[in-house]
């Protein structure tokens, strides 16, 4: 480079295990170095310099020096100034996708392999179908659900187009894409080939959902051969050992499983995979925490995970709001509370998700004269974020926060909570917090309802030696079956 260098910090994040540098010169330059660790990251580190050399456009980044060997290191502009997603923000997803375009028009160079030779990564589903044993562990899908669907799935996968003469990048997602105020810029070229531009379409959409992003078909619809290859890809890849030096890749590509294949269902017309893994899940990291075998943060992290996740892989925004059912379900479950609201409101909900109770209560409200201003607290920046795309209106009332420690720009005339924001020793501290920091004086804290004789909070309030100012109720207009629960008034001081 012509300077020596003055200070380094190792770069981590993604799934390399190449030795990666933000180096800092004499001269006042910054540089990213990349080192070859292995025989498999030279040879791809190669793929990637040969790649890059032949692209000249803006969309990749500047290449400084090349050192060929056994360890082969390459040397680019630092790119740590830009920003790199996740979070996504709604005009990020238009700027990725003209990037793309971009990458698809420009010719691709002579040395770059097909498409083609991808084409036994998309035969998950076939490999599944013919042993189902390690899809059925993944806990998405049962065998009747597999049996149902996999001969669509099988079919679809192989009609996926992968001929074209498109210049293709081959691994495009968040660790991938870099946002500068003028441009977009693709790392990592070692998997770049020629083909069918939906390839890099198809491969980042699962990702960007994971990270809170809209739903595949809303970036780009019509993709359905490619949700079922790549959800299939994902399934079949996470069923196997971790890769040398990268134990993280096959969770990553379960958790891209629970997105792809919901996708790949609703492309197709196929029910939806029917193991609630969430549900499974939460138990147990709820009993490992009583246990004293994850800290509170793990906890956290992955009961967010879970729920989360599952929330997402839905269309349907009320289970992406945490709730099953039809509209009139998801009204009768989560209506009744209005019955406390004074004329004008300002609402807070803790555990906000995908905001559809905030619209949602701002809709009912105005139905019977109510003046209410939704605000929206998560826990998870990936919800968070999809209730900011789907609500820009309301994107600067949607807070990422625990509610445990959160600390609030104003206090509310109602808030609305789940007991279960926190682990079971800590739920008490939470609501008197909240009571105390959250809500106006002589407003009130409504407990999300739960069906008669078996969640209703009014029981777990008890477990929690805490009486309640009041209760409501609900009637399912067509079943009769009740819901209640209770509020507790705040006290002036």
């Amino acid at each position: 480079m012509g300077s020596p260098a003055a200070s380094w910090r190792a770069v981590t994040g993604g799934y390399s295990i190449a030795e990666r540098w933000s180096v800092d010169l004499r001269d006042g330059r910054r540089v990213f170095a990349k080192l070859a660790t292995s025989d498999d990251i030279a040879r791809r580190l190669r793929d990637e310099h040969r790649s890059m050399a032949a692209v000249d456009a803006d969309f990749r980044c500047e290449i400084l020096a090349w050192d060929e060997g056994d360890r082969p290191l390459l040397v680019v502009e630092d790119l740590s100034h830009g920003r790199w997603p996740p979070p996504w923000q709604p005009d990020d997803v238009q700027r990725v996708q003209a990037t793309f375009e971009r990458v698809a028009e420009t010719p691709p160079p002579s040395h770059l392999p097909s498409n083609e030779v991808y084409r036994e990564m998309f035969t998950g589903w076939q490999q599944m179908a013919a042993d189902p044993a390690g899809f059925l562990l993944l806990d998405i899908g049962s065998q009747d659900w597999l049996a149902t669907c996999a001969p669509a799935l099988i079919e679809a996968e192989r009609n996926v187009v992968l001929e074209g003469k498109d210049l293709v990048h081959g691994d495009a997602w968040s660790s991938n894409i870099c946002l500068l105020d003028d441009r977009v810029v693709l790392v990592d070229w070692n998997f770049a080939s020629y083909g069918n531009r939906e390839f890099d379409r198809a491969a980042w959409l699962p990702a960007l959902r994971l990270e809170g992003g809209p739903l595949p078909e809303e970036v780009w619809p019509g993709l359905s051969s490619w949700s079922a290859a790549l959800s299939g890809f994902f399934a079949a890849s996470a069923t196997l050992p971790p890769p040398e030096g990268a134990p993280t890749v096959r969770p990553w590509q379960k958790r891209q499983a629970r997105i792809a294949i919901p996708w790949a269902c609703r492309e197709l017309g196929l029910p939806h995979p029917d193991v609630p893994y969430a549900r499974k899940e939460i138990p147990l990291i709820d009993a490992a925490f009583e246990a004293g075998e994850i800290t509170q943060a793990e906890w956290h992290e992955r009961t967010e995970e879970a729920l989360i996740d599952a929330y997402l892989a839905t269309d349907d925004p009320r289970a992406g709001s945490g709730k099953g059912g039809d509209e009139a379900e998801w009204r009768w479950a989560r209506e009744l509370i209005l019955d406390v609201f004074p004329q004008k409101a300002t609402f807070l909900d803790v555990g906000c998700a995908n905001g559809y109770l905030m619209e949602s209560m701002h809709r009912w409200g105005a139905e019977r004269g109510l003046e209410v201003e939704p605000y929206g607290l998560d826990i998870s920046w990936r919800i968070a974020s999809l209730a900011r795309f789907r609500l820009p209106h309301w994107s600067e009332r949607i807070f990422v926060g625990n509610a445990i420690d959160w600390a609030p720009p104003r206090r509310f005339d109602i808030v609305q909570i789940g007991i279960d924001e926190v682990p079971p020793p800590r739920r008490r501290e939470l609501i008197d917090r909240v009571l105390r920091e959250f809500v106006v004086p002589r407003g009130k804290l409504v407990f999300r309802a739960g069906r008669a004789g078996r969640d209703e909070p009014q029981r777990q309030l008890e477990s929690l030696g805490l009486d309640w100012d009041g209760e409501i109720a609900s009637t399912h207009p067509l079943t009769g079956e009740v819901r209640r629960t209770a509020w507790i008034q705040a006290p002036v001081g």
